[in-house]
């Protein structure tokens, strides 16, 4: 995990804590330029899976569905677990994210029917602004790749 450099006491941006230890929707920045939001996981949230943030500050693993509503988008690079509170990635760079199976770098990437998963593969889902693979994933199953992210967000927005 990258060490922050925002001035705020007490930052892990590994938590997975029940009780909360800042503000939901407070920011923190990190070393490389990675920026951070504060969320409570409105469900179980895989580590690496792209979540849907909605506006109570809750995240979600992102859907078709969420895109389509205007959830904000970001990358939890910790599990978090049903209503505890964590960081959650919305703008870096070496941000390891998962992407579905076969997924090539240096395209758009789309919502996909896994929920938590971007891909390349457009039919009936919704485009993702703001990211991109640079890596592609070589293997059939979802795997974490790493990504560059800037405040990603649905394209319908």
């Amino acid at each position: 995990m990258p060490i922050q450099s925002s001035g705020k006491l007490g930052v892990n941006f590994a938590e997975n804590a029940a009780t909360a230890t800042f503000a939901l929707g407070e920011c923190a920045s990190a070393e490389g330029g990675r920026e951070y939001q504060y969320v409570q996981a409105g469900s179980a949230v895989t580590a690496n899976y792209w979540v849907g943030i909605d506006e109570t500050n809750k995240a979600y693993p992102l859907t078709k569905a969420h895109a389509d509503d205007g959830f904000a988008v970001a990358v939890a690079e910790t599990a978090l677990t049903k209503d505890y509170h964590g960081w959650v990635t919305m703008r870096g760079r070496d941000v390891n994210a998962a992407v579905g199976g076969s997924c090539a770098a240096d395209v758009a990437l789309y919502t996909s029917a896994t929920a938590g998963v971007l891909d390349d593969t457009s039919t009936s889902q919704t485009k993702i602004d703001g990211v991109v693979a640079a890596a592609a994933n070589g293997t059939s199953a979802v795997a974490a790749v790493e990504v560059i992210t800037t405040y990603p967000r649905s394209a319908t927005f």
